[in-house]
């Protein structure tokens, strides 16, 4: 049977981290197999404190990150982790009660190596407004309920072998949020290069985590993590695809003038959201652009 590591790194979100760890005790209580590793990623609101009671279940372990930035918190669980699978979750989820049982059918198969499963809302009720396209957004992510191969996953709900990741390396940290800042992309990135590898990535709608994501379901938080997703794109794709990168300049500006013309006017909510949001990523792509130029 494999052994787990869930890795939960966290940044000034207390009490969401404490639930969170309350959460994944409660539904893998029957089980041995397993650690719980929370990386601190330098917070400054008393996370430590608010952890510091678990401690005295000897299956949790708290560390101390103080290189800002979700990169580094999540390479610094990867060098801590003490078992044979890592387990990403998000600081801010509540554990489906199969989770663990499910991670040991998937990884019992010697072929799979990276999996994840669905990014359910917690209580919530998604906006209209949001374009389902869109979901991911706001940390939502349902394939359907078949198991099947994927290109990528979401962070909040993923595993691989630690053997694996320390053979695709360490999360680029020039991306992924770093304290307030939403820039993303340090998953793709990663994946990218998993399947550059030859790893295949893997859909599993039985793992299911629900997000606590009421905060995020708002036009202010969208369009933020918009502008800042394809910025991160950018940096990627300017260093590993120079063809898709001069492409996807000309198709952003012509986004923006798209925008402009139509989609501000568009006759719904949501496809005036839609356009809003692909404007933003053209944006988003191009500041990129404006740095290379002016530096």
């Amino acid at each position: 049977m494999s052994t787990f590591t869930f890795i939960v790194c966290t940044y000034n979100r207390v009490p969401f981290i404490q639930e969170t760890i309350e959460s994944i005790l409660f539904h893998c209580a029957h089980k041995n197999n397993f650690e719980l590793l929370v990386i601190d990623n330098n917070s400054t609101d008393g996370t430590a404190e608010a952890v510091k009671p678990f401690l005295k279940n000897p299956v949790v372990r708290y560390v101390l990150e103080t290189e800002q930035g979700l990169s580094h918190a999540r390479n610094r669980g990867i060098k801590e982790a003490k078992n044979e699978v890592l387990v990403f979750v998000d600081d801010d989820i509540d554990l489906d009660a199969h989770y663990l049982d499910v991670c040991e059918t998937v990884f019992a198969n010697p072929a799979l190596n990276i999996a994840g499963g669905k990014v359910l809302a917690f209580n919530a009720k998604v906006p209209e407004w949001l374009p389902k396209k869109y979901y991911y957004l706001a940390s939502m992510f349902d394939l359907g309920d078949e198991s099947q191969p994927t290109g990528k996953l979401m962070g909040a709900n993923y595993a691989l072998r630690r053997t694996v990741a320390q053979r695709i390396g360490w999360y680029n940290p020039e991306l992924g949020r770093k304290g307030n800042n939403l820039m993303a992309g340090e998953e793709n990135d990663y994946f990218n290069r998993a399947k550059l590898m030859g790893y295949s990535i893997w859909y599993e709608p039985r793992l299911i985590v629900y997000h606590k994501i009421a905060d995020k379901l708002s036009t202010e938080y969208i369009f933020s993590y918009a502008q800042q997703q394809d910025k991160s794109d950018s940096i990627i794709e300017s260093k590993t695809a120079k063809a898709r990168y001069l492409s996807k300049i000309i198709k952003s500006v012509l986004m923006i003038l798209t925008f402009y013309l139509y989609g501000a006017h568009a006759p719904t909510e949501e496809r005036r959201t839609y356009y809003k949001i692909k404007q933003l990523y053209a944006l988003g792509y191009l500041t990129n652009v404006q740095k290379k130029i002016f530096l």
